[in-house]
């Protein structure tokens, strides 16, 4: 660039500079103008104000408005500090808080503790109400470091917040601290949940994986335990099954001793589930006499035979189920229903009642001469000889008289009844006078009223 251009670009910088801060200048002017008269026009607005305030508050007229004014202000002021919510301290009660208890649980064993205390938060009602017993609220018993022996230790809550206080009562406990000892002691077993098992299922005998256990205690709490039992839970089982059996120690009187430390805590045990069984014959049994000579014509029944569930040594001891029936109600064709009681030891049976329809006839007797008298069950093996009685020798048949209708004494087969001795608790002796039982095993049985012409017979037993 020429040095006449340089020149040239210098003259018009100096007079752009120039003319900008003219600009300015006038710019600045301005706004100092406008803010003289904003402010002379704001001392206008005040000077006005005053001088009417001033009218209004110094005015003898106006002094009642003027007060009333004041005592409204002064009204507001109060009610709206009055009105502001404060922070108010609130106590909630919390009952039966459970204690959780720190120590060493393998070497001792603690006594006289509160297993649940009370306790009572304060504190604003927004922040108690926030505490959950269940989650948030804890209490311990701390006994760490603590030897064998009696302490007093207080409670303590597991809330650390400021806001929050609390209050534990009781306070604090006189805990007891024992050192443990060990024992080995058998298991027994017991069956828990029975009612929840078939009725006509039967449990084996329980096979256990071990059947010593090792129990810890303190002395105080060893000498009271009798015994340690497997709990074998047995709802719903219905085959052989193998389960974790619970092993609790108890005291003589059959409660449990919490405080007891059992290793194993459980223990396997293998039960046989069986449903043995028996299918037997119902039958009626008549009590006492039909009025007005009348006898049974027919008995129908809609069940003749139940199946009944118990230990097979009770099915071996059960040939029929009997039903009493009062035969003095009888007095014409009648339609009954008579609920079924099982026989002691029966677990179960296929039918709990039974519909009986009666028919009556009129009845007579009929004389059956020459029925075999019996002996059985002669455990001790005795010889039998006919007794005398008087001068007469005792004889060895005795005569059957049989009551039903007419129809039904044509039926009856004598062959089918048996009058006998039972020598079960016959000892040796002569001349003894014994009882004559009468059996008659026929399905129709029900339609007679059988009797031995003698009751008693005498008959010599020796060895």
């Amino acid at each position: 660039m020429s040095p006449k251009k340089d020149k040239k670009n210098k003259k018009f910088d100096s007079e752009d500079k120039l003319e900008l801060a003219q600009i300015i200048a006038e710019r600045s002017e301005k706004i100092t103008n406008l803010t003289e008269s904003i402010g002379d026009a704001f001392l206008r607005v005040l000077r006005w104000l005053s001088a009417w305030f001033d009218r209004i508050l110094f005015n003898p007229r106006h002094a009642k408005l003027v007060a009333f004014a004041v005592a409204l202000l002064i009204y507001f002021a109060f009610n709206v500090s009055a009105s502001t919510p404060s922070p108010v301290n609130q106590a909630r009660q919390i009952p039966d808080v459970p204690v959780v208890v720190k120590y060493n649980s393998e070497m001792y064993e603690v006594v006289d503790f509160d297993e649940k205390v009370d306790v009572i938060v304060f504190g604003d009602y927004s922040d108690i109400s926030m505490v959950n017993p269940q989650n948030d609220l804890k209490v311990e018993l701390d006994l760490s470091g603590l030897a064998e022996g009696t302490h007093q230790v207080n409670y303590k809550t597991n809330i650390t917040s400021a806001r929050i206080r609390t209050t534990i009562t009781p306070a604090s406990a006189n805990v007891t601290i024992r050192i443990k000892e060990a024992k080995r002691m058998t298991l027994s077993t017991e069956f828990v949940n029975q009612n929840k098992l078939g009725s006509q299922y039967v449990l084996g005998t329980p096979e256990l994986e071990t059947q010593d256990v090792t129990i810890k205690a303190s002395k105080e709490t060893m000498s009271q335990v009798a015994f340690v039992k497997a709990l074998i839970d047995v709802s719903g089982q219905t085959e052989q099954f193998t389960t974790d059996a619970e092993i609790v120690a108890y005291n003589q009187q059959g409660e449990r001793l919490t405080t007891v430390d059992v290793l194993p805590k459980t223990v396997k045990a293998k039960v046989d589930v069986t449903s043995p069984n028996k299918t037997v014959p119902i039958k009626p049994v008549f009590q006492g006499d039909i009025p007005e000579g009348k006898a049974i014509a027919s008995l129908s029944m809609d069940n003749e035979a139940m199946t009944i569930y118990a230990q097979q040594s009770v099915l071996d001891s059960i040939e029929e189920i009997k039903v009493p029936i009062q035969a003095s109600g009888l007095t014409k064709d009648t339609k009954l229903v008579h609920n079924i009681s099982l026989p002691s030891g029966v677990r179960h049976g296929t039918v709990s009642k039974v519909n009986f329809d009666i028919k009556l006839g009129e009845g007579e007797t009929k004389k059956f001469d020459d029925i075999p008298i019996l002996f059985v069950h002669n455990v001790n093996q005795l010889k039998i000889s006919p007794g005398t009685s008087g001068d007469q020798k005792t004889a060895t048949t005795t005569s059957l008289e049989v009551f039903g209708t007419k129809e039904n004494i044509e039926k009856f087969k004598p062959e089918n009844v048996k009058v006998y001795i039972d020598m079960r608790d016959i000892e040796p002796g002569d001349n003894q006078e014994v009882k004559l039982y009468v059996e008659y095993n026929d399905p129709t049985s029900s339609l007679y009223t059988v009797k031995s012409t003698k009751e008693t017979a005498v008959f010599s037993f020796r060895k």
